[in-house]
């Protein structure tokens, strides 16, 4: 018997015009400095994503998946001049919950998530501190 996932809370996802698009919860976390990234992903295979950092700055991009192995790229730039790319792997390919590294052109590390069952798929590689999301010293909402 499979565990049942927790599914985190599709906030980013409301008021989307287009229903036929998938949305997923987007998250990323920029190098140790306690900068976090909360958007979504739209689309199916492809697409585009955008959100805001806790900082106040807006970031959209694209994406694209791999099926085939299981991979991905997401580019994405900020109105605060950072921009980067991220590669992703699925860590489940049912859910679409997928975890990724990159750099920003700042040489800044980037860890991204997005998903709706993000939670279930952290490590301790991720930054998981005591069943939380941490981005340096600060935790990244999951809900």
């Amino acid at each position: 018997m499979q565990p049942q996932l927790r599914r985190i809370p599709d906030e980013n996802c409301i008021d989307i015009p287009d229903s036929r698009d998938s949305c997923s919860p987007l998250l990323a976390c920029f190098g140790n400095s306690g900068e976090y990234f909360a958007g979504r992903a739209l689309g199916r295979d492809e697409g585009t994503l955008a959100g805001v950092t806790n900082f106040g700055a807006i970031c959209t991009g694209t994406w694209v998946s791999r099926n085939f192995i299981g991979t991905g790229e997401a580019n994405f730039e900020c109105d605060n001049g950072h921009w980067g790319k991220v590669i992703f792997h699925y860590r489940d390919g049912v859910s679409g919950t997928v975890k990724g590294f990159g750099f920003t052109n700042h040489g800044v590390s980037i860890r991204a998530w997005s998903g709706h069952y993000i939670q279930d798929f952290l490590d301790g590689q991720s930054g998981q501190v005591d069943n939380k999301l941490m981005c340096g010293e600060v935790e990244i909402p999951l809900s």
